[in-house]
């Protein structure tokens, strides 16, 4: 478990270190500092959930905004300079209900997102929506994939050949409760396969990377019959979303995966949150796979009350860093709770940032100038929820 001395941040404000010895000792410098923390949002709810880097050190972001026009809620996608300016925005959707929950780059270095769709859907539910974005803000196509029933949206990644594999969950097409969804889409949106892969109860794909040797690994959950709860859920696919290998384990209380990363040596990183392993409610979970389903390590880091991981990245140094929230630490009721871990799986950092709402980490990515951006929400600096930033630099 994490010591529970933590530095609280509050916006662009000063970093305070709440465990300072007294002048004559030397105080221990952190390992990461923030460079800028920035808000971005209307008069109505606007939560960003994914990041990809671009060049220069700028950013994409999407997510779910209902401010400046949108209807009901629309797909946002926004551009971003290195120090945190808006260069673009785009608002993708109808009159209906439209969420935006993951962003990855194509092979001709344009931008692909996931989300999902009332506005464009047959049925009165949910449909996958997928829209591709050129880097000057232009939409270049979008399509819809969807049954009579709802359909959730996990992840999305590129292809060498241009093309596209998204995971998610199906209502629709499975054969009784919910199931992964996997499908493969051309350069220019058109489906070309997709399958589900599920039991008797429920089974989800949240989240999608591209392993550094071109191999495809979803993460999730899987409700299986003997262990009463959810369980972790890690897949590796080809290419085309052909299953190589599933790895499913747990306890007896719930499990689940929320993101994931690859590493170095063809393997992934995926975190989540556990109520399992001795957690006295709901612990941040996180743990390395090798390119066989092997694990390596599995790390769980929670306190008195509610823990959980979104999203992890890789750092320059080889490291990772998580993101997620926390209601036991910080000022507030909610906190957005930030480790860096060493490649061993160590703890070298911890923080928790925001005010005295609630404030959600919901996707990290390193950047090309080194440093790590967090995005995701927060409640405690106007009425509405807005777009939360925070970027972050090594020591």
């Amino acid at each position: 478990m994490l010591k529970k001395s933590m530095l609280i941040t509050a916006l662009l404000g000063t970093v305070v270190n709440l465990c300072a010895a007294a002048p004559v000792k030397k105080v221990k410098k952190e390992a990461y500092v923030d460079v800028w923390q920035k808000i971005y949002g209307g008069k109505e709810d606007d939560v960003a959930y994914g990041i990809v880097a671009l060049e220069n050190g700028e950013s994409a972001i999407v997510g779910t905004c209902k401010s400046y026009g949108a209807q009901r809620s629309d797909v946002c996608v926004t551009r971003m300079s290195a120090n945190g300016e808006m260069k673009w925005r785009l608002w993708l959707g109808g009159k209906k209900k439209d969420e935006g929950r993951a962003i990855a780059r194509t092979a001709d270095g344009n931008i692909v997102v996931l989300g999902r769709t009332k506005s464009f859907s047959k049925a009165y539910a949910y449909d996958l929506y997928v829209a591709k974005i050129s880097l000057d803000g232009k939409k270049l196509w979008e399509t819809t994939l969807g049954g009579d029933r709802d359909e959730y949206a996990g992840g999305i990644a590129g292809t060498d050949d241009g093309g596209i594999l998204l995971v998610g969950a199906t209502e629709s097409y499975g054969a009784r409760d919910k199931d992964i969804y996997i499908a493969r889409l051309d350069a220019n949106g058109k489906l070309l396969h997709a399958h589900t892969v599920g039991g008797e109860k429920a089974d989800a794909a949240t989240a999608l990377t591209r392993t550094r040797d071109g191999k495809m690994v979803l993460v999730g959950y899987r409700e299986m019959e003997y262990s009463g709860d959810s369980d972790f859920l890690i897949m590796q696919m080809d290419q085309n979303g052909k299953v190589r290998w599933t790895k499913t384990f747990g306890e007896t209380h719930e499990d689940m995966l929320n993101g994931v990363t690859p590493t170095i040596d063809n393997g992934i990183v995926a975190i989540g949150s556990t109520r399992s392993y001795g957690s006295s409610q709901s612990d941040l979970t996180v743990m390395k796979i090798d390119a066989k389903g092997k694990t390596i390590w599995h790390k769980i880091y929670g306190f008195k009350y509610y823990e959980y991981g979104n999203a992890v990245a890789t750092t320059a140094e080889g490291g990772f860093m998580l993101v997620g929230g926390t209601n036991t630490l910080g000022k507030g009721n909610h906190s957005l709770y930030a480790l860096a871990l060493d490649r061993r799986g160590e703890l070298i950092w911890s923080h928790v940032f925001g005010g005295e709402r609630k404030d959600v980490g919901h996707g990290v990515a390193r950047m090309s100038d080194r440093s790590m951006i967090i995005v995701g929400e927060t409640e405690s600096f106007r009425l509405a929820k807005d777009f939360y930033l925070i970027k972050l630099k090594k020591q």
